[in-house]
C-alpha cells in the first residue's frame, strides 16, 4: 500500500514540474524492466551456482524452517548428513510434492551447505524464462 502512495506522489510531482504523462508512463515502464532483468540476473546467479554441485542421491527427511531464513524450506538426508534445499518450500499441496522417506536426485552445493531440488531447478528455469520475457516485451513496448 505504501508502494501504491508513493507512486501516486511521486507521479504527482513529476506532472507539477512539467512532465508529460506519456513520459512518466515510459519511466514506469523502464522502471519496471529494470526490475525483471534484476531478478532474470538472479536466477542467472543460480543457475551460474548449479554448475558447480555434485549430483546425489538424497532422501527427503522433512519440511522445516530454515537455518538462515525465515521460510520454511525442505530438508534432505545424503549420506546420513542432512542439508537444507537453498530456496523455499511451496508450502501448497506439500503433502503431495514431497514425500517423506523417498529418494529424490539432488544437486549438492560445492562447500556442502545446501541442495537444489527438483523444485529449486524448475524456480529457477520458470523464473528465468518469464523474467526475460517481460523484460524483452516490456522493452519492446517502450520502444513503440
Amino acid at each position: 500500500m505504501e508502494a501504491v502512495a508513493v507512486i501516486a506522489v511521486v507521479s504527482v510531482v513529476l506532472l507539477i514540474i512539467g512532465f508529460k504523462p506519456f513520459t512518466i508512463i515510459s519511466l514506469a515502464l523502464l522502471l519496471l524492466t529494470i526490475c525483471f532483468a534484476l531478478m532474470a540476473l538472479f536466477f542467472v546467479f543460480f543457475f551460474a551456482r548449479m554448475l558447480f554441485t555434485r549430483v546425489k542421491k538424497a532422501e527427503f527427511l522433512r519440511i522445516g524452517r530454515s537455518p538462515r531464513n525465515r521460510f520454511n524450506v525442505a530438508y534432505y538426508s545424503i549420506d546420513g548428513k542432512e542439508y537444507p534445499n537453498i530456496f523455499p518450500s511451496e508450502g501448497i499441496r506439500e503433502n503431495k510434492l514431497y514425500k517423506e522417506g523417498k529418494k529424490y536426485t539432488v544437486l549438492l552445493s560445492r562447500n556442502n551447505k545446501f541442495v537444489f531440488d527438483r523444485f529449486s531447478i524448475a524456480t529457477c528455469t520458470i523464473g528465468f524464462l518469464f523474467c526475460t520475457g517481460v523484460s524483452l516485451l516490456l522493452t519492446f513496448i517502450i520502444k513503440l
